[in-house]
Formats: C-alpha cells, structure tokens, sequence
C-alpha cells in the first residue's frame, strides 16, 4: 500500500482510537507523577544491550544527552563486563544445599537477611542486596568448581571469544559452533541413560543417594526434557539453583497412592497442568471430545484429568495433607481470578480457592520460583513470603497490603470487583419477578432456571439484554487486565466472600543474559526413556525448533500472550541461540533441517520500545495498531544476522520460520524502512519451505477492530512483496492464511462476506479456527459480557452452538459435508442469490441441514445442554428434516 502524503487508507477510521498521539514521546509526555516510583529496574524493566553499548542510556533506562553518549558508552561497556561476569559465575550445577559448607550457607543467610520482612531491601538499601546477591552466587559457583574439578568445568570457564561485527566470516561461525558444541559435548551423546533426567521414580532418586527431594514437580503432560515443555524448565532451573527435584508425570488421577510414588518433599509440590489448559486439551471448540492428547504417550487421550491443576492438589491434600503446594503453568496463570468458564458456560471462582493451593506463580515463572525455593530453603513458611512478584495467594488479613513499606515497593493496591458482584444473584423461592434484573436465575441453586443465565444457550439481542452481572464482569476484566505490566503494574485484590485472592505485580523483565541461562541448562532434548516405544507427538513437531524470544507486541485480544509472557520482548543472545543450533545437529533424529526459529511472532526478536522500558507498555496506546509506534525499533538487522550465524552452523540445511510473522510490520516504512523488504526476501529465500504461515483472521473492519488486527488491505499489500520476492530468489512460494470463525464482532452478514471473498479469490482454506473463549483474554470478556472491556460497547457474539457451526461452515463451503448448513444460513440470512449454479454462488441448490438444538450431547461434565436434551448419544443424530432450496 502505497504511503503517498494525502493518499486516502483504506482503514483510516480502523484502529484510530489506539494511538491518540502516536508520536509525542517526548520527556514532559512521561515526566514522573507525584508519589510515582520511577526505579525501572526494581519496577521490572531491563536495558537495551544495543543502547547501553550505543552509551544512548544508562543501565537503569535514564536517557543520555548526545554530548555525553561516547563517556557513557565506557562506562556502559565496564558495567555490561561486570554484569556478564556476575551472570557467568551463577552458571553451573551447584551443589544441594544439604552438602553445602558453612560459609556457603553464611553467604546465602547474608542475601536472605537482605530481603526485609517484605524484600524491602533492609530498608531500601538495593545496593546491600544485589551485592549480597553476586557474593552469593560467585562463592556457589566457585563450590561448585572446586568440587567437580573435571574438564566439563573447566570448558564452562573457557573466556569468551571476542564478539564478532556483523560482516563474521562463515569460518569464523564454523569455529564458533564447535567451540560451542565442545562446551557442552553431554548434548552429543545420543544414548542418554536415566541418570541424565530429572528422578521419576524412587530408584531414581536411590542412584543418587537421595531420600527424599526438596521438590516435586506434578504435571499433566509427560515428561520431556526439553526447553519447549515447562516442566522441564522449572525443573531444570530448581536444578541449577542447587535442589533436588523430582518429576512426577500424569499420575493416574483416580488412585491416591500414585501421588506418594516420590514420596513428601522437603519443601514443597510444584503442580502444573500442562503446557495447554486441560479443557482445551481435552475438548473441541464444540465441546466435543478430542481424538487424542499430543503431550501423552503415543497420543493418546485420558491420561490427565479435565481440570487437572484442582485435581492433582485436591488428591495431594489427600495423600499429604498440609504440606506446601504451588501452582503454575498456563492454566493456572489464567485463571488466577474469577474468569469465565467456556466448557461450564458460567464464572468460576479463582483456582487457587477450588485447588485449595498454597500460591499461584504466574507468568514464566523462574525467577520467582528460584527465589521461593532460596526462601523456604532459608526457614521462611510459604506463608509468610508474600512480596514475590509473580505470584498471587490468598489472606483473610489484608491490613498489611496499606503499609507504607508495602506500597513504597509495589504501589497502591487496586481492587478490582468482588467475585460475588460478577454472579446471577440468587432467587429465592418464590420471590422476585424473572422479567427483571434482580431475578435472573443462577446455575448454582436448584431453585432457579439455568438456562437464562447460560450465555451459549440464549443470543443476545442488543445491550438491553445484557443484565448488570455480565457488564460488572467486563470492568473487572479491564482492571485487572490495566495491571498486567511489570512496570506500571500495581497489586490486584478480588474478594471471595471472607477471604482475598492478592495479585503482585509480574516479574520483572529479564535480560538476554538471563534468558540465555534457562536455555542453556544442560537438556536432553529428547522424551525420558519410559516412553521409548510411544514417544510423544508434541516432541515430533517441536524437538528441532529454536525459541528465540518471549513476548509480544501485538494484542489480539483472543490471544493469551499478553497475560502470560506480557508486551515487551526479551529475547536471547545470537550466541546462545547458535549454541543451541549447534546442540541440535548433534540430536539422533536431526537430519539437518531445524523446523522453526521464533517465538510467539517470529519477527519480533529484537524489537524494542524505550518507552515500554521506561515507564511500561501504554496502557492507552497500542503499539501496532493502526500503525506500528514511532517509538517502536524493529531491529531487523539483528533479525537477519541471527537468521545468518544460525544457517552457517555445521549441519544445518535449512532452518525455517513456522511459528507465524507479523506482517504489517514488515511493510512499515517507518519502523522498518528497507529492512522490511530484504527481510521479506531473506525470508522468501532462506526460510520458507513452500507455504509461509500468517494470519489476517478476517476481512472486516468491525470484526479486526473487535480482534485488534490490522486491516486486510495490509495482508494483500506483504502478499504481493512476498511472492515478488519468491520470484526473484526462482522460487514458487504461498502464504498459508489462517482465519478466525465466530469470534466477537462477526455477524452472519460479516461471515458471508468473508465466504464470498474466499469465492473470488479461488480459496477453500483448510486453516479454520473456531473462536474458544479461554480465560483472561479480552475477547472471552466480550463473548460472555456482550461488552468490549476497552470501550463498554455492545458487541454482538456468536454464542450458540448453531450459530457457530453455521459460521464455520461458511468458511469451508466448498466442503460437501457443510453445504447443507450453509444453504440453512443463507436462506435465513436472505442471500439465496448466493445458492445456485452460476459464478458468484456459495453452493448449488440441493438440501437445508442444521442441528436439532444449541448444545447437542455431550460429555457429563462439560457443562450441559437444554433441559429438553435428548438421551446421550451420538451429537450428530436427530437432524431436522431437510429442505429442498
């Protein structure tokens, strides 16, 4: 699209709300607020390596007159050596702390005595505690060397080389690699016995003269020690930090004993769903029940429970009682508050009440359990640790969150609405009228009637019929989705009757040389022994791929991003990133082709925003839409020469982006500038194996506003730079296009057009998602308020199950098996002139089909169909009879 002064946008009003003042970013826009606390670094935020070295910043983010930048640069370049020396020092397999000697614990009790009763720093003095801090971890580490004295640490204490400029010769990458490989020659042996794992049984523990762990960690998915599988990371991490951890994987949900297999930890449970919510691992967007489960053995469903994180800590308060249990992973992390349950079709209370959990760690989550762990290991209860952030739990007693010692570390704390305010309310027999507010029946009393108050069962008309429990949850949604920045970000409290579910800030932004860490634990890569015959699917798809950052930028607001990893990107050196590379080629099953380099958008890495590192994400601005931000940098040339140094590892033949691109911002001539086009060929060139994945999700304004996508004219726009380049590099190469069926916004006008341009265009995409309210994310809000949470407007939602079969349907008419449903749709939308056989027609003449009711059969427990609903059965019988068109 062309960027003409004075051209008229397709989507000039799309998106115009996001960024008021894109460009004023100037020091009055930001200057501080009275009683505002402007520590970036203790409020979460990391510096920019390219800027500290560029002498444009200091290491605490304060920006440097350009007089002074090159005086800057010398001392930025002094502080980054000692930074890298601090981190190299805390690398390694330290100890167990039991075998740990007196003046190593002395050192640790220094850095625990420098927390305060609340981490307040010994009454703020930073500096005492981050120099008990590096004390700490350079005599752990020194312990530890003294005590292997083997060649391994002495590769691990190798200098580093000296970094290269982006011109490096391909030898010199060569050398690199093997000098990387050498480093850790563990990940070249093919055959890796147990003792390489994590324990999973008692045996294990028994060969490494263990009695009992200091952690045990209980997950829903099988165990692969790998960085893309959580458990595996936390479980490596607690490793590294010096305990003894134990992996307890799908243990057999209905049997108590299976939970004692590792026995009582020293110090606490680690409990985890998944890498995926356990409902939507088990069910369909229809709420029909899913053929197999990719993180289980051979695939196979029914190896972990539906609600697997309240499950596992209700059978661990059987079997053990009080002893202290965390809880973690997506699941957990998304549904911290009271949220909306798609599968139960109503608000559930937060899951650390229902799990009967001890605390909730949200987000990535190593640093805040490697400081729990150093805590507990310290003498401190669970209990008592109540300033990590990251975390959330729940006090009866919340007097303490006013101090001013409290509120001068994290701010004010905000409540957000009490769980009881997001409810029906309750009809008591035979009082109150149903026609108004203050009747509308509730689920949870056999005295009402349910069937009002499911959203899935009943479509709205209009915002008259939304009633005021549904609009309160939509604000409470926009409070506690405002304070999801490490930065700006300040503590939560939701009531649940008596007691108070509390939300610290999330945990601070971490910087490339602590990411490089994590990714550089010594991982097996590959599925533990016990499932060598089956193997595990997700491993198949993932075991050759790189993750190279953690973040995102953009805000699709059915994505769970945001919540999770948060807007700022953190990403990881070039150089661990082509150690990893290196590791691959060294795998059994590498046959030199690494299946994906990214992250969440694989052309972020890099990217950086002073303000974002400043003062925190805008909570009034987007930062891609309707354009990218000015003060957005896209380092592109980064991008591409870590694209570079991973193609010239030895081995590798080809490496492939698969994880998906943001492509508007790869047409944006002012952030990105030409670097958008030589990415885009480099792209086209290097990295695309045939079919290149985006995602536009659909052509309408009023449904990309609802998404916070960019306009389509902007796909059409990299679809035309991407197939010129293709063909300047001899290559015929295709987007794979990926859209979005029923999600808030889209009417069943906005889904024929969609259907209708599909028609024009010669599609028939095999890419279809359904939209499923998962929860924590701005678009469940709109699907089960009616209300978007940014504005408070109606938004018209696809709730039914006919409806969104019908709009799915229509995505893929040229489908025999939806054509029925899809003359069904038409015909009641009155577009028969798209039913016929000539050019413009969706699907020719022939039978109306559709489902008998909303909710067909399904499963017991995944929340119920309308009281008229037939006997159980197959969901596909009892169709209405069909119509002749």
């Amino acid at each position: 699209m062309s960027d003409t002064p004075g051209a008229k946008r397709p989507d000039a009003k799309l998106h115009a709300n996001l960024q008021p003042a894109a460009g004023d970013h100037s020091a009055d826009r930001y200057r501080k607020r009275p009683g505002e606390i402007l520590d970036r670094l203790e409020r979460g935020g990391h510096a920019d390596k390219e800027d500290l070295v560029a002498g444009r910043i200091t290491p605490d983010g304060h920006a440097v007159p350009f007089g002074k930048q090159k005086l800057q640069a010398e001392i930025n370049k002094r502080w980054l050596a000692e930074e890298r020396e601090r981190v190299n020092a805390s690398r390694g397999n330290p100890v167990a702390y039991g075998q740990q000697s007196p003046e190593l614990n002395e050192a640790l009790q220094r850095f625990l005595r420098t927390q305060g009763s609340r981490g307040n720093a010994a009454e703020g003095d930073l500096g005492a505690k981050a120099a008990a801090a590096q004390e700490y971890a350079a005599k752990l580490a020194a312990k530890y060397y003294e005590s292997a004295g083997n060649s391994e640490s002495a590769a691990e204490q190798e200098p580093e080389a000296p970094a290269r400029n982006a011109g490096g010769s391909a030898v010199g990458n060569q050398k690199s690699a093997a000098r990387a490989v050498a480093a850790d020659s563990r990940l070249s042996t093919a055959d890796y016995p147990r003792s390489a794992y994590l324990p999973t049984t008692r045996a294990d523990m028994a060969a490494r003269g263990w009695d009992s762990c200091d952690f045990v960690l209980i997950s829903g998915d099988a165990y692969v020690d790998h960085p893309s599988f959580a458990n595996a990371v936390i479980g490596r991490v607690l490793e590294w930090a010096g305990f003894k951890v134990g992996v307890l994987s799908q243990p057999d949900f209905r049997n108590v004993e299976a939970f004692k297999a590792l026995g009582k930890p020293r110090l606490a449970f680690l409990v985890s769903a998944g890498n995926l919510d356990s409902n939507l691992n088990a069910y369909t967007a229809h709420k029909l029940p899913r053929s197999d489960d990719p993180y289980s053995p051979g695939g196979k469903p029914g190896r972990r429970p539906v609600r697997a994180t309240i499950v596992y800590c209700n059978m661990l308060r059987r079997a053990f009682g009080k002893t202290p249990i965390i809880v973690g992973g997506i699941e957990a992390s998304q549904r911290r508050f009271a949220h909306y349950d798609y599968w139960d079709d109503k608000v559930r209370r937060s899951v650390l009440l229902d799990s009967n959990a001890d605390m909730l760690v949200f987000g990535m989550g190593e640093q805040q359990i490697v400081e729990i762990a150093h805590r507990m290991n310290g003498g401190e209860s669970l209990h008592e640790i109540n300033d990590v952030r990251g975390t959330c739990y729940v006090k009866k007693d919340i007097t303490y969150l006013d101090t001013p010692a409290f509120i001068e570390r994290f701010g004010k704390p905000m409540h957000t609405l009490d769980y009881e305010a997001l409810l029906a309310p309750r009809r008591e027999s035979g009082i109150g009228n149903r026609e108004s507010d203050c009747a509308v029946p509730d689920s949870r009393f056999p005295n009402t009637d349910s069937r009002n108050d499911r959203v899935q069962e009943l479509q709205d008309t209009g915002p008259e019929s939304i009633p005021e429990y549904r609009k309160s949850y939509s604000r409470a949604f926009k409070i506690i989705f405002d304070q999801q920045d490490p930065i700006r970000g300040r503590p939560l409290v939701q009531k649940h009757g008596a007691l108070s579910v509390i939300q610290l800030p999330p945990a601070r932004h971490q910087s490339e040389e602590e990411l490089d860490r994590w990714y550089d634990l010594p991982y097996t890569r590959l599925p533990h022994p016990d499932y060598a015959r089956e193997g595990i699917p997700a491993w198949l798809t993932t075991q050759h791929s790189i993750n190279t950052h953690r973040g995102c930028m953009g805000s699709c607001t059915f994505c769970a991003i945001w919540m999770h990893q948060g807007r700022t990107i953190q990403s990881r050196s070039i150089d661990s990133i082509e150690k990893e590379a290196a590791n691959i080629t060294h795998m059994p099953s590498f046959k030199g082709y690494i299946s994906d380099v990214g992250g969440p958008t694989a052309n972020m890495y890099g990217n950086y925003c002073t303000v974002q590192q400043t003062l925190g994400a805008c909570k009034d601005r987007d930062c891609l839409l309707p354009d990218p931000c000015p003060a957005l940098r896209q380092h592109l040339e980064k991008q591409l020469e870590m694209l570079r140094r991973v193609r010239a590892v030895p081995g590798v033949k080809k490496a492939f982006i698969a994880s998906g691109i943001r492509h508007d911002m790869l047409i944006d001539g002012k952030t990105a500038g030409a670097n958008g086009d030589a990415y885009i060929e480099n792209l086209a060139k290097h990295h695309t194996s045939g079919h290149l994945k985006v995602a536009p999700e659909h052509l309408s304004d009023d449904v990309l506003s609802k998404m916070r996508k960019p306009g389509l004219h902007k796909f059409e726009e990299f679809k035309k730079r991407f197939v010129e380049a293709s063909k300047r590099v001899g290559k015929e190469q295709y987007l794979v296009a990926y859209f979005v069926s029923s999600h808030p916004g889209c009417t069943m006008d906005e889904q024929i057009r969609l259907a209708e341009y599909f028609k024009r265009n010669n599609w028939s995409p095999e890419q279809v998602q359904d939209f499923i309210p998962t929860p924590m994310t701005p678009a469940t809000a709109m699907f089960y308020s009616g209300l978007d949470p940014e504005t408070s407007d109606y938004v018209y939602t696809p709730t039914t199950m006919r409806e969104k079969r019908r709009q799915r349907a229509l995505m893929q008419f040229s489908r025999p098996e939806f054509q029925g449903r899809v003359r069904k749709a038409l015909r009641e939308a009155g577009r028969t002139d798209l039913i016929g056989r000539h050019k413009e027609a969706l699907v020719p003449p022939g039978n109306e089909e559709d489902w008998e009711d909303d909710n067909p059969a399904r499963p017991a427990g995944i929340g119920s169909g309308p009281a008229t609903m037939k006997k159980r059965g197959n969901p596909y019988r009892g169709k209405r009879p069909r119509r002749q068109v």
